[in-house]
């Protein structure tokens, strides 16, 4: 049935009907006069950051502000923190090292810059170790070499010690130099060298330049180069060698200092024009030789003793250091001992 009252009320206007499609449209076009404000705008700023990005690459705003870039490649470097890593030489011992960090110098190039290295290069004996460190290292994987730069610290045998700025080993040939100053100190005394080298298959150190010793009573000093030899328990100086004790100099082109198993000096060896000068003569041969234990010095070749105006020459002298008393033969039956006395000649028998 129809509701007569419902259609007089809505004749007469007092029902509203409801209008829902009238209320979407008026949303969506509330939408596009929001869309048409923006849009513009949003479009502008779009177009003013491709404007302005280029000008924040030129200028390099990145690299102003200390932020690093990666390069090309440089994710593929080696980079390790608390690492260890070790060589073997050519007769198959092992050095092994450590460092607070290692990064490879370029992307692939075998090159690594070590941070604080540590290490231990085995010795010809399987218990002894030359300790190594420094500052700054870097190591070739290619040639199998290690530089270290920047207060380099060796303990050689726990017993000699040496410092320098920069040394270099060859773990291939078992070889190492340096050519900066090296101090080398231990039981045997203490070594200044204007550069260095190492040989660890024949056990020699060799300083070279000038160089000065210094043990106990005695400094020698060499012009040209100073070899220790481990093994033999010796030093080999050669170049205007100096040797000084007390009151006693000894000069030669080229002097051997032997050592006892303690370290204890056991003779000193001179040879080519050698020259030794006393408190009260002085002395010239071709050889010499000096044995602390009984304060004696011979010489051999050419010998002549110079004293108060007074020459004597010979083919041997001992002189005993503490008596002052020389002894002066001739080894050839034809010859005599000669000499010249205040402008005298004299000779004399055997």
């Amino acid at each position: 049935m129809v509701d007569v009252q419902k259609i007089d009320a809505f004749f007469n206007g007092q029902t509203k009907v409801k209008q829902p499609k009238r209320q979407m449209e008026n949303k969506h076009l509330r939408a596009l006069r929001f869309a048409k404000l923006v849009m513009p705008s949003i479009a502008a700023l779009l177009i003013g950051l491709i404007l302005v990005f280029p000008n924040f690459k030129k200028n390099n705003v990145i690299a102003q502000s200390d932020v690093a870039m990666p390069q090309k490649g440089e994710l593929e470097k080696l980079h390790a923190e608390d690492a260890s890593f070790s060589m073997t030489d050519a007769n198959g011992k092992i050095s092994s090292f450590t460092a607070e960090s290692m990064d490879e110098t370029q992307s692939n190039s075998k090159v690594i810059k070590i941070i604080k290295p540590k290490g231990k290069i085995p010795l010809k004996e399987s218990d002894k170790f030359v300790d190594i460190q420094s500052d700054v290292g870097y190591f070739n994987q290619k040639k199998n070499v290690i530089i270290l730069q920047q207060n380099v610290k060796a303990l050689y045998d726990k017993s000699t010690h040496l410092e320098t700025s920069e040394a270099q080993y060859d773990f291939n040939k078992a070889y190492g130099k340096g050519s900066n100053a090296l101090y080398a100190y231990g039981d045997w005394g203490k070594l200044w060298a204007d550069s260095f080298a190492y040989d660890k298959n024949e056990e020699i150190l060799y300083f070279n330049g000038k160089s000065k010793l210094v043990r106990d009573n005695h400094t020698m000093y060499a012009h040209k180069q100073a070899r220790y030899y481990k093994d033999l328990q010796k030093i080999e100086a050669e170049g205007n060698v100096i040797l000084e004790q007390e009151k006693e100099t000894l000069y030669a082109d080229k002097v051997i200092v032997w050592f006892e198993d303690d370290l204890k000096l056991k003779k000193v060896e001179g040879f080519g024009n050698v020259k030794v000068e006393l408190e009260e003569a002085t002395a010239y041969g071709d050889y010499g030789l000096y044995i602390p234990q009984d304060n004696d010095v011979f010489l051999q070749g050419n010998v002549s003793i110079h004293k108060d105006g007074n020459v004597i020459y010979g083919d041997k002298v001992t002189t005993n250091v503490e008596t002052k008393i020389s002894k002066m033969v001739s080894t050839d039956k034809e010859k005599r001992v000669s000499g010249v006395i205040r402008g005298s000649s004299i000779r004399r028998k055997k």
